[in-house]
């Protein structure tokens, strides 16, 4: 198997574990009213019983609410990112879960906390995470829609460009701006 599909398989298993323990956190947590009004709201709008300005405005405030509501489980999918792609790297020196898995690692000159983090923020979603707590309970509805849509679209076109930059030119975009490299370990 070649590097680049090494890498992306670990990427999806280092994913995959931390969907799966919040998913199962979530499944324990009471349902969260707000869905159930967007639930509603979305039948509303299919049956045609609202019109699509009134559906446009109370979605933008329903998923505001969902998001605040759901802060802490943001919060705990932010430090299962931390654990899984600082800490653990940052004790076996350089390997995820899925990378040990794979037999890769991250090597730098020094690789250090800094150096992760910089990865993490970049291709593991915790930038996006960190901008979304600080524009969460600042924002008005409308423009936290805007931003966090903005947002979500820029970290989908950064994996996206990082996956073509890995598979033709051997290094993404992390790699590039933290000065580190995936390595298979034979």
């Amino acid at each position: 198997m070649s590097i680049v599909s090494k890498r992306f398989l670990s990427y999806l298993l280092d994913m995959f574990i931390i969907f799966i323990i919040l998913f199962l956190i979530k499944q324990l947590l009471p349902v969260n009213s707000y869905e159930i009004e967007l639930n509603n709201l979305n039948e509303l709008y299919v049956e045609k019983k609202i019109d699509s300005e009134i559906y446009l405005n109370q979605f933008i405030s329903l998923t505001h609410n969902i998001d605040k509501q759901n802060f802490g489980i943001n919060l705990f999918g932010a430090f299962l990112i931390i654990i899984n792609f600082i800490i653990i790297p940052f004790i076996t020196k350089g390997q995820t879960i899925g990378q040990k898995l794979f037999k890769l690692k991250i090597k730098g000159k020094n690789l250090d906390i800094k150096d992760l983090s910089g990865r993490a923020v970049i291709i593991n979603g915790l930038g996006y995470l960190i901008f979304m707590f600080i524009i969460l309970f600042i924002a008005t509805n409308r423009i936290y829609f805007i931003l966090i849509n903005l947002l979500g679209f820029f970290q989908i076109l950064v994996v996206i460009i990082n996956a073509f930059m890995v598979l033709y030119c051997k290094e993404g975009i992390a790699d590039k701006f933290t000065n580190t490299r995936i390595e298979e370990i034979k």
